[in-house]
C-alpha cells in the first residue's frame, strides 16, 4: 500500500514532480509520498501535512492539551 499525502510548494518556490516534469500547484497536489519529497521538505521548498509550528510537538490521540 502506498501513503498518498497533499504536497504543496512553498511560496515563491517553483517545484517539478518527478517523472512528468510537471510543476506542482501552488494549492498543492495530492501524490506519492517517497524520498523525494522527504528531501525537498528537508530543503525548504515544500510542506507536507504532518507539518507542526515550531516548538509544538502533535498532540496524541485523545489526550488534552
Amino acid at each position: 500500500m502506498t501513503t498518498r499525502v497533499l504536497v504543496k510548494p512553498v511560496e515563491g518556490r517553483l517545484v517539478r514532480i518527478p517523472g512528468t516534469y510537471e510543476v506542482l500547484p501552488a494549492d498543492g497536489k495530492e501524490l506519492e509520498m517517497n524520498s523525494y519529497w522527504i528531501r525537498k521538505e528537508a530543503a525548504g521548498d515544500v510542506v507536507l501535512p504532518n507539518d507542526q509550528p515550531a516548538g509544538q510537538a502533535p498532540t496524541p490521540k485523545g489526550e488534552k492539551q
